[in-house]
């Protein structure tokens, strides 16, 4: 797992496009380092830029919008799950590693997903394959 994350990591957590990540960017509203002309962002980064409440109600409109519309789509191709992870943690390192953990393998199996965090609970929105949610959470209990 990286000690850092990426715009597309960031951007899968909280649920935006990478587009407006890199308009909070731009605005100084997130925070990282850039090297070798990659930004990087830290955990802290990252619950910084969650903290502010301007994000919080874009994220929560982002995350409430893909559950209606996931519902709201009534053909698909293929099976497809949708489910909302409520998960206690103390915060500080243990949710840290948490959101590595589910940073590494949501984008290893290809989940569509957010991630959020506030005072003591961590909730993931994860959208894809049922086979691939019940790998990532048998992965991560």
């Amino acid at each position: 797992m990286n000690d850092f994350y990426r715009i597309e990591d960031i951007a899968a957590m909280s649920g935006l496009s990478v587009r407006t990540i890199r308009g909070y960017l731009a605005k100084g509203i997130l925070r990282g380092e850039k090297a070798d002309g990659v930004w990087r962002f830290t955990q802290e980064d990252f619950s910084v830029f969650l903290a502010q409440k301007q994000v919080r109600r874009t994220v929560r409109a982002k995350r409430n919008g893909a559950v209606a519309d996931f519902l709201g789509t009534s053909r698909r191709k293929s099976p497809a799950a949708c489910l909302i992870w409520d998960w206690p943690v103390s915060g500080g390192e243990e949710e840290n590693r948490l959101c590595a953990a589910l940073t590494e393998r949501a984008n290893a199996l290809g989940l569509r997903w957010s991630y959020h965090y506030e005072s003591g609970m961590a909730r993931a929105i994860l959208e894809g394959p049922p086979e691939a949610i019940a790998a990532l959470l048998s992965h991560l209990t």
